[in-house]
């Protein structure tokens, strides 16, 4: 086989594995909530005075593996989504935003349903720690600015009645 042949075929191949790939990658990295099809799924409630709550439809972070994944490479959510995290037995954590394409509030939330630290807009793509302030079971991640805009605030109650559900999955 001569030379420029033997250039051509590993050409091709190259193409081919980067396509291969670039293909991977691409279901590896999913761009919206949707793609996280086979987690779990739950609704999460916020009573911010007797009469106001949020409710937001999340994807659940539980084992391991679904905690480092994260929002990582997500471009979008819906006003109402967001992604909630599980640490089982409670404990102090520190979440990043390595990888992650927009800004999101992090609601740390303790055993008793009591919100005990709200991280407002976290930068994207940081990858400081942003730590918990204390003992919690629960982080809830949602859009950048929506805390604020809710009127949601530290103290305030998630109604465990929403989480405990989520927990039996």
């Amino acid at each position: 086989m001569n030379t420029r042949k033997s250039y051509f075929y590993l050409f091709v191949l190259a193409l081919n594995l980067s396509i291969i790939y670039s293909s991977s990658s691409l279901s590896n990295n999913p761009n919206s909530l949707d793609e996280l099809k086979k987690w779990g799924k739950g609704i999460v409630a916020i009573q911010m005075t007797e009469t106001e709550n949020a409710e937001f439809r999340v994807v659940i972070a539980e084992s391991n593996k679904e905690r480092r994944q994260g929002l990582m490479h997500i471009e979008f959510m819906e006003e109402n989504e967001g992604m909630l995290f599980i640490f089982d037995p409670p404990r102090k954590v520190s979440m990043w935003m390595r990888n992650t394409t927009m800004a999101l509030d992090m609601i740390f939330i303790n055993k008793d349903g009591k919100i005990i630290t709200i991280e407002n807009s976290a930068t994207p793509y940081s990858t400081k720690g942003i730590p918990s302030n204390g003992s919690i079971k629960w982080v809830l991640e949602i859009n950048g600015g929506l805390s604020e805009r809710l009127n949601i605030k530290t103290g305030d109650t998630v109604k465990l009645s929403a989480i405990e559900a989520l927990d039996e999955k």
